[in-house]
Parts: structure tokens; sequence; C-alpha cells
């Protein structure tokens, strides 16, 4: 049975309700994995390992993950239109977020850990919108030229290696949308999205642009160049990376529907401006802009200020039951005690009590019948006058006070 049937199946077996739990459910461990807005921090956080390691994680294992599920769960959502809706949004959110944080920073990891969400975001976009393809086109070319980049990066406190640099920028092209398969990627996503949606890739193919070139002068005026030998799996692995760019170039140029426009001009645009303003050593510090730039919309600093105390207090608050209440035996034991006495005091003198009054009111009634048995025939027939004439007083009565209320 494919995917599209037991979607079906499960829609139509499983109440609304649940089966919407369960698409939101697999959507936010997806969202989580892929760092996604608004749980994208950790993967900022993440930067301790190796080039190499970080290349691998960032491109096509750790935080591909998401991305995979949610494309095997397609079906799924396409069945509650808001969730690719939701799917869209986020991934917008989370690209523009990302791509703006990353204009500003110094650490280069973080420029492309900051990268990898904001590519990831298109990517949950373009499944949004049900662009499949453009998807897993941004998908592949983004692990490709990722792994590059973070290959080719100088290591700390070393010159960078004049062939890693010019590699790093021919990577940095590709991944602005200016050659090669990132190119072809975004114009893939760029067509029929209407002028606003246009307008909206363009501007992240801009900032895309403006923070990899950026990172790459400040790293040319930290590291310098040099001429240097490096080892041959590290050349290997490079050239190998690049060729597979090349060539899934030459596969999307011949099978992808796509038209060079708006953002390959607004990338090239962003390479322009950065050189320009690298020349005049004019990186500005824009007063409201940078500080919100720098600091991640300061999402990250309402985690570690704000979300830690509130869960310091909730732990607090956890600790004080589970150490004063409930390792606490002699409250339990009074507690229980108190219980044990209550229902014991109301099975003794209420429900006992209760079938005890029962027993003696049949027992006097009892008392009176065996009184009233004396086999004297001309009581009985008293006893009998007496019941059938109040009988037919009350009857009499009762028929007066009907025949009265209907008459007025």
């Amino acid at each position: 049975i494919d995917l599209n049937t037991i979607s079906t199946l499960i829609y139509a077996y499983a109440s609304n309700p649940l089966f919407e739990i369960i698409c939101i459910s697999f959507l936010l461990a997806a969202i989580v994995k892929s760092a996604q807005f608004p749980f994208y921090t950790w993967l900022q956080d993440a930067m301790k390992a190796k080039l190499p390691v970080s290349a691998l994680l960032h491109s096509s294992t750790l935080v591909a993950a998401g991305i995979y599920l949610t494309y095997r769960l397609l079906p799924f959502y396409t069945l509650e239109t808001y969730l690719l809706k939701a799917i869209a949004i986020i991934g917008i959110i989370t690209a523009l977020i990302c791509s703006f944080s990353a204009c500003s920073q110094t650490n280069p990891k973080k420029v492309l850990a900051y990268s990898t969400s904001a590519q990831i975001g298109l990517i949950f976009f373009a499944l949004g919108i049900l662009n499949i393809k453009c998807a897993l086109a941004i998908f592949i070319a983004h692990a490709i030229i990722k792994s590059l980049l973070f290959i080719t990066l100088p290591k700390e406190n070393e010159t960078w290696d004049l062939i890693n640099f010019v590699i790093f920028l021919i990577s940095g092209l590709s991944l602005s949308g200016i050659i090669f398969s990132g190119m072809i990627a975004k114009e893939m996503l760029a067509i029929n999205l209407g002028v606003k949606g246009t307008a909206v890739v363009s501007l992240l193919a801009f900032m895309t642009a403006f923070y990899i070139i950026r990172i790459a002068l400040l790293l040319f005026n930290e590291n310098n160049l040099e001429k240097k030998e490096a080892p041959i799996t590290e050349r290997i692995s490079t050239i190998g990376l690049l060729i597979s760019n090349i060539i899934f170039y030459i596969y999307l140029h011949f099978n992808a529907q796509y038209q060079i426009a708006e953002t390959f001009w607004a990338g090239l645009t962003a390479w322009i401006v950065v050189y320009i303003l690298y020349i005049k050593n004019a990186f500005w510090k824009v007063p409201i802009l940078y500080p919100i730039s720098y600091n991640g919309f300061y999402i990250d600093k309402f985690y570690t200020k704000i979300c830690t105390k509130i869960y310091s207090k909730l732990a607090s608050i956890c600790n004080f039951i589970d150490t004063k209440i409930l390792s606490n035996y002699n409250i339990i034991l009074k507690s229980l005690k108190l219980s044990i006495n209550t229902f014991k005091f109301i099975e003794n003198f209420i429900m006992n009590g209760f079938i005890t009054l029962i027993t003696k009111t049949f027992k006097q009634f009892s008392l009176i019948n065996k009184k009233a048995q004396t086999s004297n025939i001309q009581k009985y027939n008293t006893y009998a006058f007496l019941i059938i004439t109040t009988i037919i007083i009350c009857l009499i009565l009762g028929y007066t006070s009907i025949l009265i209320y209907i008459g007025g």
C-alpha cells in the first residue's frame, strides 16, 4: 500500500481532531529537526564540530531529516490545506529571519548555520506551495554547495588556501543564484509566484549573496591568501563536489523549467554592492537593524533569559511537591487516616443508622398489625367500614376540588 492510500484510510477512519493532531505532531517534529522558526536557534549554537563534520551535518544528514519527513508525509498534509499554508509560512519566515541575521555575523560557521536554516526554509516554502521539483532541486543543490562552503573555509589562525578561496567564491556564487545549480533552483522557485512572491524570493537571493560575499571578504582580510599544499583527500572531495554541482546544473538545464530573471539580478546586485562597500570600508552598523540582525531577533536570548526562568520556577515547584509533600509520609499517613475515619463515620452512623431505623420502623408496624389481629369479625367489619369510608371521602373531596378548579 502506498502512502497516499494510507493517508486516505487514516483520514477516513480517524476522527478529524485525531487526524489533525497526528499531522501537527509530525510537522512539529520536522520543524524542530530542520531548525525552522521558532526552533532554529539550536543550530547556530551547535558549531563546535570540525569543518568536515559540519559540512556533513548541515548539508545532507542532521537537519535534512525534517525535510525528508515532511516530503514523505506530504500526502497527509494535502488533505488539510491549512497545514500546507502553515508549512509555507513557517518556511518563508525562517528564510527571511535567518538570512537577515546572517548579514551581520562575523563568525563564518555561524553565518553558514543561519544560511542552512534559511535555505531549508526555502525548501519548506516550496513544499508548502506544492512545488515538489523545485524543493528537491534546492535540497540537492544546497547539499552540494553547503558542503563545499564548509570544507573550503580556512581553519582558525591559518592562512586561506588560494584554491579553497576560489572554490568558496564559486560556491557562494552558486548559493546566491548566479551560477550553476543554485541559479536554476532559485529560478524554479520564482516561477508562478506572482509579483509579491517573486519580490520576497528576490530579497532572499539578495541577502544570501550579501552575507556570503561579505563573510568571504572579511575572512580574506583576517586570514590572507597563500597557495599551499592541501591533503589529497581534501582536494578530491572539493573538486568532486564542484564537478557534482556542474553536473547537477547540466541536468536541471535540460530537465527543469526556469527563466533567468529577478533572483539572478538580485544576487548579482548584492555581490556588486558588497564589493563597493568593502572597497570603501563602509560596512555600516545601522543603529536599529544591526543589533536586531546580530542578535538573531533576540529569540535565543528570549529562550535563555525568560524561558529558562520559567522552567526554573516550574522545576522548583515540582521539587517542593516531591520533597515536601510526596516524600513527607506523615502528611500522607494523616491524610489517609482522616479519609478512613470519615468513611468509618459514614458507614457506622449514616448507612448503618439508616438501615437500623428502617428495621425498627417495620418492627413497630408489625407489632401494631399483630395487635389488630384479634380474630373478632365485628372489629374487622369496623376496620373495613372506616377504611372504605375514608377512601370515599378522599375521592369526593378530590373530585369536588377538580370541578371547582375547572369551573373557575
